[in-house]
């Protein structure tokens, strides 16, 4: 099904150029021939200089149960409502189509792959395919090469979603870009070049699986949301669906926050919709819109109606539908913080430049009084009315009467005084702190630490087959294991070698045994 190249340091075409899909599957079990089958797919198609085009996942009702959920997750219910390969085929095919299909271990992939395409009547032939395990053995020397070991090495971070189809995807499609972008030597590609594949009709069908869900400091919805595919032209999610995810959401935030539970429900939710990154952000949107048309309906948001859309908006990533208010909110707090906090003023009269004057106050935190109290800092008077008994009681109770213009260049003072800078406040020290940290920053950029382990040279085809093929690997483990031979006691004893820790403790093991064995023979 596949024709494989590689990524080489010899001439060749620019990686940068070319279009890859990064493909993975979760499966029923091990062995196609055996009756496994595909149970979730995912793709990230991406240019070789690391931009993601577009992204593919959706869980697959395999036909068969379900039996080894422990390695990825996905139960019988899962996909119960998922649709089947036949009905995503086509949506697979386009989105491999016109790219290099790349998987880790594409071998496997490819198995599968070719066993589901089968059925439904097309059979691929020299598609370009690219084996980053393979690769990454031919230009790394490492005692092992899972993905994720391998992902956590050249990225700096853990793959985020692990063994699901579109989270393995994205580790890969991580990795390779890093791999293109940063390898000490430039990599060029060997091999096919990509076209296009067979077509069948697109259904649009997804059940998108969100896992590895997390609360982070945007919240659960934020991750939720960000392990959904971004694909570049969602499908309209299942409106049944919709609707009772919307259900949850709103009795989820009821009390104003969604715990983990609850979100994981969610999730469950979202898959059986068939939601997008794109079309659940909709979701999210539109129910923030809705409470804030609910709340404004009276003329009047609240305090209280306010903290819940708030509270709702944060949870929902949605902030900018409600910025207005806040920054109306803001304002307010603002004003009522500001430097003239504390004072309070009692305008007398209706003159313009009163009504200026209270106005600045009010800006700046001032408070107004209606009636002369002890709290009044200052009464203003435009004169008019100087025989008002409220500037009779401030007299008599010593409380300043001063102009418009007074008052104004009062305050303007006490504002200034409040604005200026503490005790030690020097912006000349701060332009030294400045400069002497521009001085003694290092120019020289880090060298990733996986430069350590790129080989002087990369395998030949000989050097592979001797170092990776010739050997017997073990199921659940990408590290490869051979067999060697000890004599014990005259009896020969075949133990597998791996790698590392596990190769070492192998061969103390056998050590000890030979000890024990000497031992007893010399004892009897």
């Amino acid at each position: 099904m596949f024709s494989y190249g590689h990524l080489t340091r010899r001439a060749g075409v620019d990686p940068r150029t070319l279009t890859f899909a990064v493909l993975d599957v979760e499966t029923t079990g091990l062995d196609p021939q055996h009756g496994a089958r595909v149970c979730e797919v995912g793709i990230v198609r991406m240019r070789g200089d690391g931009v993601v085009l577009d992204e593919y996942s959706t869980l697959v009702n395999p036909k068969v149960p379900i039996t080894n959920d422990e390695y990825h997750g996905i139960t019988d219910a899962d996909v119960r409502d998922a649709p089947t390969f036949d009905q995503v085929a086509g949506d697979v095919l386009a989105y491999l189509s016109g790219a290099i299909v790349v998987s880790h271990n594409l071998e496997y992939e490819e198995k599968f792959l070719a066993a589901e395409m089968r059925r439904v009547g097309v059979r691929l032939r020299k598609v370009p395919g690219l084996c980053t395990l393979v690769n990454s053995r031919i230009h790394l020397d490492r005692f092992g090469y899972k993905l994720e070991y391998l992902v956590n090495l050249i990225t700096g971070e853990w793959p985020s979603a692990s063994h699901s189809a579109l989270g393995d995807a994205r580790a890969a499609a991580a990795m390779l870009a890093k791999l293109i972008a940063e390898a000490p030597q430039p990599l060029w590609w060997s091999g096919p070049m990509p076209g296009p594949l067979p077509a069948l009709p697109r259904s649009g069908v997804i059940t998108s699986r969100a896992v590895g869900l997390r609360k982070g400091t945007d919240g659960w919805l934020a991750t939720l949301t960000a392990r959904l595919p971004a694909m570049a032209h969602p499908p309209a999610p299942r409106p049944d669906g919709v609707r009772e995810y919307r259900a949850l959401l709103a009795h989820a935030l009821s009390d104003g926050r969604i715990v983990g539970e609850e979100a994981h429900q969610l999730a469950i939710l979202a898959a059986r919709a068939g939601l997008t990154q794109t079309t659940a952000r909709q979701v999210h949107e539109e129910f923030l819109a809705e409470a804030r048309a609910r709340a404004e309906a009276d003329g009047v948001v609240t305090s209280t109606e306010l903290r819940e859309l708030q509270r709702a908006a944060k949870e929902l990533a949605a902030s900018h539908l409600i910025s207005d208010l806040e920054e109306a909110a803001a304002a307010n707090r603002a004003r009522s913080n500001g430097p003239l906090k504390g004072w309070r003023i009692l305008p007398v009269g209706e003159s313009s430049s009163l009504t200026e004057l209270v106005d600045f106050a009010v800006e700046h935190g001032a408070k107004v009084a209606v009636n002369v109290t002890k709290t009044v800092r200052m009464v203003v008077s435009d004169g008019a009315t100087e025989d008002d008994p409220r500037i009779r009681k401030a007299r008599a109770d010593g409380i300043d009467v001063v102009s418009p213009d007074k008052a104004r260049r009062i305050l303007e003072e006490e504002i200034a005084r409040r604005r200026q800078g503490g005790l030690f406040a020097d912006p000349k020290g701060e332009e030294i702190a400045q400069r002497l940290a521009a001085e003694h920053a290092d120019p020289r950029p880090a060298r990733p630490e996986w430069h350590e382990f790129w080989r002087p040279r990369e395998l030949s085809p000989a050097e592979y087959q001797d170092l990776f093929v010739r050997r017997r690997r073990d199921w659940d483990e990408d590290d490869d294991v051979r067999e060697i031979t000890i004599v014990v006691g005259g009896r020969r004893r075949q133990q597998p070698q791996g790698s590392g820790c596990a190769a070492a403790a192998m061969v103390l093991g056998v050590v000890f045994v030979g000890l024990g064995e000497l031992i007893r023979q010399v004892v009897g």
